[in-house]
């Protein structure tokens, strides 16, 4: 493979975060430095000291290769109300700006990801050129101000994103790259056998299964899940793979149905077999919430794409953002009846189901972890070494 980076250039990746961790945003971490390792750059987390798994990188994720990481000292008070939060997070912020400074000497950019709202504001004074990778909206403040600006690329992970900060801050859209979540190809292969599956996980062979695979957060609009499900009775089992039953009525303040399984939460490599065992996978996103509704660009979705599952999503702009009726079934969001007609759609029309499914792996073959650091790279000025 042809390496994207000079030699002696340095990434320094800084995540105000629990690493490893079983959020989304560990993830999206550990993948894109696993991609960036492999496109030949040299590659340093720097996260603050928590209490966490013991495991590697490698190992927690199931990479293939090692993601170094330095673990600075802070006070592991994250946990503690916003308060507690904050002055960890202070902490940590003195911390890198510490271990960080004498690398201004060295060949070397920082990668500044977007995982909290302050813990971002030395970055621009290091010395150190950097990239800012932003997950949402912001509104205009000082800080975000100066770190936009000194930015050698911004990077968004979809459109909205992008022109919402270039409403709110002025920024050339030339320095913003958008550039959605990427997807590990050969980990969600759909070469996983469904019977096999089944077996493997327990499930029963006969059920007709639409699955959600995800943690429970109150933006994503779960509640339309709960609606659809009572009306699926008849017609299939839901299961959900990211949280236990007692999470998901917390979440959505709704009693479960008895044809809706919470399978708990699951280490990330069993993932690639929960969707393979699924006759349909489901993808929610909610009115309600700008986040969800314009802003999110969902890790999940890629990964149903590469299993060549039929999938039913949430008709948000978000998720349209990223795919099309020609690959995905859409339902009205918020709307329980919407998706379990859908759904009963779906798993009666299996020949036009899979012909979706196959066309949604066969698009998601450009949103790589590979394709998606060398395309930023570029964007930070980097194409000469790719």
């Amino acid at each position: 493979m042809t390496s994207l980076m000079p030699r002696g250039i340095k990434i320094y990746y800084v995540a105000n975060a629990r690493l490893p961790t079983e959020k989304a945003h560990g993830i999206q971490i550990a993948k894109m430095c696993e991609a960036l390792i492999e496109a030949g750059a040299d590659v340093e987390v720097i996260a603050p000291r928590r209490a966490t798994d013991a495991r590697s990188l490698k190992d927690f994720y199931g990479l293939r290769v090692d993601v170094p990481i330095t673990r600075l000292p802070t006070l592991d008070w994250y946990g503690r109300g916003r308060i507690g939060y904050w002055i960890s997070s202070f902490v940590f912020m003195f911390a890198y700006r510490t271990y960080l400074r004498p690398k201004r000497r060295e060949r070397a950019i920082l990668w500044a990801i977007d995982v909290d709202q302050f813990s971002f504001l030395f970055v621009p004074f290091l010395g150190i050129p950097y990239i800012a990778e932003i997950h949402d909206a912001k509104q205009w403040s000082l800080p975000f101000q100066a770190l936009f600006r000194r930015a050698v690329a911004i990077v968004v992970i979809n459109s909205a994103v992008r022109d919402a900060l270039i409403r709110a801050f002025g920024i050339s859209g030339d320095k913003i790259t958008v550039q959605p979540n990427g997807i590990d190809l050969a980990m969600f292969a759909p070469d996983k056998d469904k019977a096999a599956a089944r077996r493997a996980l327990a499930l029963p062979a006969e059920d007709r299964i639409a699955l959600y695979a995800g943690k429970f957060y109150s933006w994503k609009g779960l509640e339309t899940m709960i609606d659809a499900a009572s009306l699926l009775a008849a017609d299939a089992r839901v299961y959900t793979v990211g949280g236990d039953a007692g999470e998901l009525k917390k979440v959505t303040g709704r009693e479960l149905p008895a044809n809706l399984t919470a399978a708990g939460a699951r280490e990330y490599r069993e993932m690639p077999m929960w969707l393979a065992a699924a006759d349909v996978l489901l993808l929610f996103g909610t009115k309600k919430n700008d986040y969800s509704y314009l802003h999110t660009s969902p890790m999940k979705l890629f990964e149903y794409m590469a299993s060549g599952v039929p999938i039913v999503a949430s008709a948000t702009p978000a998720n349209r953002a990223q795919v099309t009726e020609a690959e995905v079934f859409f339902y009205e969001p918020d709307n329980g009846e919407s998706c379990a007609e859908t759904v009963r759609y779906v798993l009666s029309h299996p020949d036009e189901a899979l012909a979706r499914a196959g066309r949604a792996r066969e698009s998601v073959a450009g949103f790589t972890w590979e394709k998606r650091a060398r395309r930023i790279l570029a964007a930070a000025g980097m194409q000469n070494f790719l």
